[in-house]
């Protein structure tokens, strides 16, 4: 039911009882009662003057949180596992040597060697606009520090691969050999410098 609402709001803006019914096969009378049953937290669920009829009452939004029940909003570690994937696709297509190596290197770094860092980082990332009900993955023992943004703990990383010791919330410097053209560096406040 939610799937379908869902589903059926991107293609309008909104959805009325009839609709879903269509849809999913289940009678109106129904789908009414499930709707009920999933307002507010998953849809927003209007009902009109119809004297009790559900034919034209509607949803006109659904939430975050129904997003992610559907699988059509990111967790956090759904989140990170794709964005590794993509910068692994990236470099496989990247034609550079150098830009190949970084792409591949951060890949590993956020699928792998700092997968709990980059979860934490997505959570906080995904939090503000999924509300409490967000499901966010937590390594069993908590962070000594406040979590570092994506890309401090990616830069962070690189450093100490390279044998730097910076302190994270020292303003980071770009990994070894990476080219001028990927940007400045961004400070731990997360202001972007040019380089």
């Amino acid at each position: 039911m939610l799937d379908a609402t869902v589903s059926l709001l991107e293609e309008s803006y909104m959805v009325t009882v009839s609709d879903i019914a269509t849809r999913t096969g289940f009678e109106t009378a129904t789908v009414a009662r499930a709707l009920e049953a999933l307002a507010p937290d998953f849809v927003d669920f209007r009902k009109t003057t119809t004297g009790g009829d559900p034919t034209f009452w509607y949803v006109l939004k659904v939430t975050p949180q129904a997003r992610s029940a559907v699988g059509q909003w990111p967790t956090p570690d759904s989140f990170v596992t794709k964005l590794s994937a993509e910068l692994s696709a990236a470099a496989s297509q990247e034609p550079d040597a150098e830009r190949k190596s970084l792409l591949s290197y951060a890949a590993r770094l956020i699928g792998d060697t700092l997968r709990e860092a980059a979860v934490r980082a997505a959570g906080q990332v995904l939090a503000p606009a999924m509300g409490p009900a967000m499901p966010v993955s937590t390594p069993s023992a908590p962070p000594s520090d406040e979590p570092l943004p994506l890309a401090e703990a990616a830069r962070a990383a690189a450093s100490a691969a390279s044998g730097s010791h910076s302190s994270p919330a020292a303003t980071p410097s770009s990994p070894p050999g990476t080219p001028s053209s990927l940007g400045g560096t961004r400070s731990a406040s997360g202001a972007q410098s040019s380089s």
